[in-house]
């Protein structure tokens, strides 16, 4: 691993999360990340360890130093790092997972983590593969050098570059530790020699002197047993099979040097030399300067191109062994010789990619020494049983694979991993984000590790402007899926990083549902604050988050139920969760007082329509007492005039009401006290100029002075529900009032309420009270009628006996 690469890991691992966020409003600096947060707490998810749950943070903190730096090439690097990290720490501690019984789950987990960190692995390795080209090329002297031809070529050739890239990832992920043990495991078997098919030799040799009969071969040409038709020792026979299963499973993970020494210590130099013959020609010598003294050796097979056609029916050959035409047919790019010895979809991508490589540079070098051929070269090679017409295309090959293959390989590459690495491979971002949603939508459990995955590959397009590439609601879809799953997983302090990540338009509606998420109104101030630093419009998904917090209501003229009642009902859950809406529109909104207000009419007309006093109360006293036309920012006066007399319409009800439950606490308390003062009587006035207040609101209680609400959306609801309102509890409070003035015999107070309620030039309230409620103002008001003729009379009865005395 290069000193860089190693610098970034000591970065992400060490980075802490800690961002002090004093006020609500914060300058966002040039070099913020998320790794200045701290995720305040974590759900503690049994199927998902520690160290994955810390890899969600590095998985951020990496995007969003990349975002600083515009270095993309270290993002996919640092993101390779922080998975392998993670990786390493849960197989560490797989054995405590067995002894505790977590090991199939755990070994799921970790199986799992393997594949995302080889899928980063092939992005690390895909994503340019330019850059690991060499470009500085000389120009190919004829005759000089087959490599030069190749590597030229590969410059103006991305999908060999790109199968190039995808077969050095399929051997780099296939060589674990554990393969790595077998394959020493199995070269434990071989005994160094110097001379191969030992035993045979040696029964050739004794046979000889005893003259017995003689069943095996008598020559050590390495096809003596199909020229003489007589077979090995069992032992050698044996020897070679494993000699030949080894070779190839080092050949299966790039290690042809490897391959050639064990070849050459077992005395089977003729198969090394095979593989050396694969090697592409090329002199350096021609390459050197004149004062050069030194003389290199060439390298490579000089005669390649007429060696692969031997190769190519040789690995066909049905009397070799399957392993040995395995190695011959990858040699040479057939496939029909390493399909048998597949076991694994990743084994049936990695054989055909090596074909098709094998096939380019084969089909280079002929087209570029096509003069040198023979008549009869140029026949056997390019005639209809040749290679070039059988030769793989690189965007078919995961079609043939899945046409030829058994069903259970077929299943594997249905994989979502599988397909996601397909997609990336052939740089088919459209059907990449389609794969994405389908797995999203079909699965009911959502993998941690494909999700976290998706989206990054998702977030790295979009920010290298492939967005022209696919379809942008995709993006969309997937991010917020990946938002809701951090929500779930509680990792809070995530979330607003990725909102911010989203296109404009999508982020105050996420923000909103995120914050509607939040179980307490700090929690809410926290999570504003740290939007605001991501520069995303909290005014906006304060608003919405509002919106979302508006329910269904009946509002019902004829409901009579508690028409003289004062009683407030208590708050529900959903009645709180308005009012913290409500409160944190009036804390954060920068410059929409005015919306922060009707959203306040709005939930106080429900209230009063539930008789929750207590609710309308707790909104009143978001604002301040003092509020008026000149505090409110907006850009329509008029129209803020009749939100600002709704919003105090309210206020002078909960005075009356308030005025009315203090003056039935003090007359209680009168009734059940002897004294002689009359504390109910000396707070009348207060109620009566309360409620009158309201009886003779300027305009009308709950009526806009203007008609510029005519024209919002929302208007007609609200006009209904006023409506409602003014019919249901301006009678309410009138016969209240006409009660205390009965109880306490005022009755100059409740002939002056019947004249004003009837008075014209005050709207004629009296038309809002229903039958019933009229039937009942006109029976107290014939009650206090007839005290005052009572006590007419008794003044007549007393002046007469006063007479008459």
């Amino acid at each position: 691993m290069s000193e860089s690469m190693m610098n970034v890991e000591s970065t992400v691992i060490d980075g802490s999360f800690c961002q002090p966020l004093e006020s609500t409003r914060l300058t966002r600096t040039s070099n913020w990340s998320p790794n200045e947060t701290t995720i305040r707490s974590s759900k503690n998810i049994p199927c998902i360890t520690k160290s994955e749950q810390q890899l969600y943070k590095l998985y951020a903190q990496a995007l969003a130093d990349s975002e600083v730096t515009q270095d993309w090439s270290s993002w996919v690097e640092m993101m390779t790092i922080n998975c392998q990290k993670c990786c390493s720490e849960a197989e560490i501690s797989h054995p405590i997972a067995f002894r505790t019984g977590r090991q199939p789950q755990l070994s799921r987990n970790i199986r799992t983590l393997q594949i995302e960190r080889d899928s980063w692995l092939l992005w690390n390795r895909a994503r340019d593969t330019l850059n690991n080209t060499r470009q500085d090329l000389p120009e190919v002297i004829p005759g000089s050098s087959d490599r030069l031809i190749v590597e030229h070529h590969l410059l103006n050739n991305p999908q060999l570059r790109m199968a190039k890239a995808v077969q050095g990832w399929l051997q780099t992920i296939k060589l674990d530790e554990r393969y790595q043990t077998d394959i020493k495991m199995a070269m434990t078997k071989l005994e160094p020699k110097r001379i191969y098919w030992e035993k045979t030799c040696h029964f050739l040799k004794s046979s000889y002197n005893a003259n017995l009969p003689n069943p095996y071969i008598t020559s050590l040409d390495f096809d003596a047993t199909h020229k003489q038709k007589r077979r090995l020792c069992d032992t050698d026979e044996q020897e070679e099979n494993d000699l030949l299963q080894i070779v190839f499973n080092l050949l299966r993970v790039g290690e042809y040097s490897k391959a050639k020494n064990i070849c050459k210590s077992t005395g089977y130099h003729w198969l090394a030399a095979l593989l050396s013959a694969n090697e592409l020609y090329h002199d350096e010598n021609y390459y050197c300067s004149e004062t050069n003294d030194i003389i290199y050796p060439v390298e490579g097979n000089k005669k390649r191109i007429q060696w692969i056609e031997s190769m190519y029916e040789l690995s066909m050959d049905m009397r070799l062994k399957l392993y040995e035409r395995a190695i011959y047919g990858l040699l040479c790019g057939r496939i029909e010789a390493l399909i048998p010895v597949c076991k694994t979809y990743a084994d049936y991508l990695w054989a055909y990619i090596s074909c098709y490589i094998e096939q380019e540079i084969h089909h280079i070098l002929i087209c570029a020494h096509q003069n040198e051929l023979t008549d009869i070269e140029k026949h056997r090679i390019l005639s209809d049983n040749g290679i070039r017409n059988r030769q793989l295309k690189m965007p078919l090959i995961f079609d043939e694979i899945l046409a030829g293959c058994p069903t259970h390989i077929r299943d594997e590459a249905l994989l979502p991993f599988n397909l996601i690495q397909k997609y990336l491979i052939l740089a088919d971002y459209d059907r990449l984000f389609h794969s994405i949603l389908s797995f999203l939508h079909t699965n009911n459990e959502l993998n941690g590790s494909l999700l976290r995955f998706s989206t990054h590959i998702c977030l790295f397009l979009y920010e290298q402007d492939h967005s022209e590439k696919f379809n942008q609601k995709n993006f969309i879809e997937i991010l917020t899926t990946y938002i809701h799953h951090l929500i779930e997983l509680e990792f809070k302090d995530l979330v607003c990083y990725y909102i911010s990540k989203l296109p404009l338009d999508n982020q105050s509606t996420i923000m909103a549902k995120f914050l509607d998420t939040l179980s307490n109104r700090q929690d809410k101030e926290y999570y504003l604050k740290q939007g605001f630093t991501y520069k995303i419009d909290i005014d906006t998904s304060l608003l919405i988050l509002a919106a979302n917090q508006r329910r269904d209501q009946t509002f019902d003229k004829d409901n009579n139920e508690e028409i003289i009642s004062t009683n407030s009902k208590n708050l529900n859950e959903n009645d709180y969760k308005q009012l913290e809406a409500l409160k944190l529109l009036t804390t954060f909104l920068s410059t929409q007082t005015l919306d922060a207000l009707r959203f306040a009419n709005q939930i106080c007309r429900y209230f009063l329509n539930d008789s929750k006093y207590e609710g309308i109360r707790i909104a009143l006293s978001y604002f301040p007492h003092d509020i008026d036309i000149h505090t409110i920012e907006a850009n329509n006066r008029q129209q803020s005039v009749d939100d600002l007399r709704e919003f105090k319409a309210f206020g002078a009800y909960i005075a009356a009401l308030e005025a009315i439950q203090r003056w039935s606490e003090l007359h209680q308390k009168q009734q059940n006290n002897t004294s002689t003062t009359r504390e109910d009587q000396a707070y009348l006035p207060i109620v009566i100029k309360a409620c009158y207040d309201v009886f003779d609101y300027p305009q009308g209680w709950l009526v806009d002075s203007t008609n510029v609400h005519q024209t919002l959306s929302d208007n007609e609801n609200r006009q209904i529900e006023m409506s409602v309102l003014r019919h249901k509890y301006i009678p309410m409070l009138a016969c209240n009032l006409f009660r205390i003035f009965d109880l306490i015999k005022q009755e100059q107070e409740t002939f002056r309420l019947i004249i004003f309620l009837s008075d014209s030039r005050k709207q004629q309230l009296y038309t809002l009270f229903s039958k019933e409620t009229l039937d009942s103002v006109l029976l107290l008001t014939e009650h206090a009628a007839e005290r005052c003729l009572d006590r007419q009379q008794q003044q007549t009865d007393d002046t007469i006996v006063n007479y008459f005395l």
